[in-house]
């Protein structure tokens, strides 16, 4: 899917109409995609643009500052040009409303992904099926999917990267097999393990089983 571009926001804003329509058909397809319960990539943009929203918002405004520091009553009666590039400042402060507008518009649609994710986080139990190993950052998740009376194995990478100065945790996931699971009584972790032994490729992995009655 597409993500929210970073020009739309960006000077020189040449039509700004057209401008706030794109960013309004965007938003909208993020928060059809909450409605149907996925959150990636959507969330992941949405938190990325407005991390750059804010910073470019604390930007302007010092621009602003700094274009009027020292500004002063005879200044305002004069005659002469108060900048002296007015195109620039046109330009800045176009972009300065844009991202007042478009700021709490991101907001609510990444409210709507963030309730579904603490929702989730609240309802979803991972437990380790035997004692992890000191390196976690790879291996494999076992996850019953009762509804389709499924077992699923899926191998997660984990790694740190930075945005916005911070560090963020990514994980990366593929599912790896799955297979049946008609007989409730089955235990989940034996059959899981035989799932790894049998079609994983780590050595020594962690290995943990996801559990949740949501039906997501």
């Amino acid at each position: 899917m597409n993500a929210l571009n970073l020009d739309y926001f960006l000077p020189p804003i040449e039509d700004k109409e057209l401008n706030q329509y794109r960013i309004l058909a965007q938003l909208k397809e993020y928060s059809q995609q909450f409605h149907k319960n996925k959150l990636y990539p959507s969330l992941s943009h949405l938190h990325q643009i407005d991390n750059l929203l804010n910073s470019l918002y604390v930007k302007y405004q010092q621009f602003n500052a700094a274009l009027f520091e020292g500004f002063t009553a005879a200044d305002v009666n004069s005659n002469e040009p108060a900048f002296d590039d007015e195109s620039e400042k046109n330009e800045n402060t176009d972009a300065y409303e844009m991202i007042k507008w478009a700021q709490p518009l991101v907001r609510e649609v990444m409210d709507e992904g963030l309730a579904i994710y603490e929702f989730t986080y609240d309802n979803i139990y991972i437990e380790p099926i035997e004692p992890v190993p000191s390196f976690n950052e790879e291996g494999y998740f076992i996850v019953p999917n009762y509804k389709e009376s499924e077992l699923l194995l899926v191998e997660y990478i984990s790694s740190i990267f930075t945005s916005n100065k911070k560090p963020v945790r990514s994980l990366k996931t593929k599912l790896v097999h799955k297979t049946s699971l008609q007989n409730k009584y089955v235990s989940v972790s034996k059959l899981g393990l035989s799932m790894v032994e049998l079609y994983g490729d780590m050595i020594n992995p962690a290995v943990y089983v996801c559990r949740t009655e949501l039906d997501f």
